[in-house]
């Protein structure tokens, strides 16, 4: 039997155990673990989103949308996992076709197999009248739970296990005390005899069986529970000056994971997020490493108090991780900001306008949304962020494209637009609590050091991607900005959208309640 019959044969077992299963997640976005990428394959635009498994083995669930009228040239949507690079990243088996939506014609879903935990991609090949193309979306596979049965499938496999041992004893005791007998006679004490003794052995055996079962249970389940993600861990210390020190510190999980392989995404080693417990203030910063595992940065200007921090690193290998931690500090006369680094000040975050409210089921309609006119956030020198909302309505597990318009003071689109550490902008989704965390970018949630890995592992180069611009061969950025995302669970969320111009960085805050 195939590799690949042999995963479609236990495909059946797992689902259903995925099924009965609880589990929590806490991955490299915090709370929010789908993939979500915009990109081309080939001549084609792609909206791909990845929901990996809670545990590993498991079947991760991947839709793809053509947009743009673009299904209609899209005949065929193929889909296979690989790993993210190495040798396994060049050697693909068949892939899966995915269905296409008998309702909408631009959708196409999918159901694959992650094997092992680490980096690895989905491979996404299109195919249509305009020839084919191939897109690597980057997926870090980390096992988040053990799946555990509920009450009622314990009681029912319990009451299997009972049946069983206690048919095998009766059977054995019956051997014992008849299979000497002739057709027709009883038996008589020393058959009855026998038949105590053999009942005896096998009640034994069932015993010890069920003991050796269990203590065999126990150390899969041992095994098991030390493959299970744990994120890494970071002390934060603040100095006289407002010199911040994080020091990570690595719990124990996989023996390949380090602290000195860490890559820059778009630019730097440490995206640091810090934020309020209101969320009224919010700083990106980017501290330096100092030495293995241990980051510095000279805090801005804060007042004391205590905040949470969000630190986004990215692993040689394409696995991204978000770090989080407290920061307890007093008052800080720090350093002016500079560079990259930036600084957001402003209302609460709140269920008050600007913002979305969904109705039950996450489905908004006239009477979940006061429409009357665009969320507005205000902006240095008198200009605005428009949040500009799509036909469509927000839900919870949903991709949405959230497409933001700048504008000046006079009410125009801005052209002072510039790449912002390579990019067009940057949109950070918080929920209220700080339970739920993610760093977008305009191609997605994918770290660009991961897609710059599945580019090449395509024989591609990591320039060639959707966020790319050349503002200096005369082509300047335009005013919109959209980030392709899906909130995972409901609640109240704020939205940081970062923009740079004229060499500063603009921050525009939105917030969405989902119900």
């Amino acid at each position: 039997m195939t590799r690949r019959r042999r995963w479609l044969a236990f495909r059946p077992m797992v689902v259903f155990c995925a099924a009965i299963a609880g589990a929590t997640s806490a991955a490299a976005h915090v709370g929010s673990p789908d993939v979500f990428l915009e990109g081309r394959a080939g001549p084609y635009r792609l909206l791909v989103t990845v929901r990996p498994p809670h545990a590993i083995p498991g079947v991760a669930d991947v839709e793809v949308q053509t947009p743009d009228g673009a299904g209609d040239r899209v005949d065929e949507i193929r889909i296979v996992p690989l790993p993210l690079a190495g040798p396994g990243a060049q050697f693909a088996p068949v892939a899966d076709v995915a269905v296409r939506s008998h309702d909408d014609p631009h959708l196409f879903t999918g159901h694959l197999w992650m094997m092992g935990a680490g980096a690895w991609q989905v491979r996404v090949t299109a195919t249509g009248a305009r020839g084919s193309g191939v897109l690597s979306v980057p997926v870090p596979t980390l096992p988040q739970t053990t799946l555990a049965m509920n009450g009622a499938l314990r009681a029912m496999l319990f009451a299997f296990m009972l049946l069983l041992g206690a048919g095998f004893i009766a059977i054995v005791s019956a051997m014992g005390r008849e299979a000497r007998l002739e057709p027709g006679d009883a038996p008589g004490p020393a058959a009855r005899r026998r038949g105590r003794i053999a009942g005896g052995i096998a009640t034994a055996i069932v015993v010890a069986a069920v003991l050796l079962g269990n203590w065999w249970w126990t150390v899969e389940a041992s095994n098991y529970a030390r493959y299970v993600y744990k994120p890494l861990q970071a002390a934060a210390a603040v100095a006289s000056g407002g010199r911040l020190t994080l020091t990570l510190h690595d719990p124990g999980w996989l023996a390949t994971r380090k602290l000195d392989d860490f890559v820059a995404d778009h630019g730097h080693l440490m995206h640091l997020f810090i934020v309020s417990p209101s969320l009224d203030r919010f700083w990106h910063l980017h501290p330096e490493e100092a030495t293995t595992g241990v980051f510095e940065q000279r805090l801005p200007d804060m007042p004391q108090g205590r905040y949470e921090m969000f630190a986004d690193l990215v692993h040689a290998t394409g696995v991204s991780e978000t770090v989080v931690a407290p920061l307890d500090t007093a008052a800080v006369q720090g350093a002016a900001l500079a560079g990259d680094d930036s600084a957001f000040t402003g209302a609460p975050a709140g269920p008050g306008f600007p913002s979305l409210a969904l109705g039950a089921g996450g489905r908004a309609s006239s009477s979940d949304v006061a429409r009357t006119a665009d969320p507005i956030a205000p902006l240095r020198d008198g200009g605005r962020m428009v949040w500009i909302q799509g036909p469509d309505a927000l839900a919870t597990k949903r991709l949405t494209l959230f497409t933001f318009r700048v504008e000046d003071a006079a009410g125009q689109p801005a052209t002072d637009l510039e790449l912002y550490m390579g990019m067009p902008g940057h949109a950070i989704f918080v929920r209220r609590d700080r339970r739920v965390f993610a760093h977008v970018h305009p191609s997605g949630s994918a770290p660009m050091a991961a897609i710059a890995i599945g580019q090449r592992s395509l024989g591609g180069q990591p320039a060639d991607q959707p966020h790319a611009h050349d503002a200096s061969r005369g082509r300047g950025l335009p005013a919109t900005v959209s980030f392709p995302y899906g909130f995972p669970e409901p609640g109240d969320y704020r939205i940081f959208v970062q923009v740079r111009r004229g060499g500063r960085v603009d921050t525009g805050a939105f917030d969405a309640r989902v119900r």
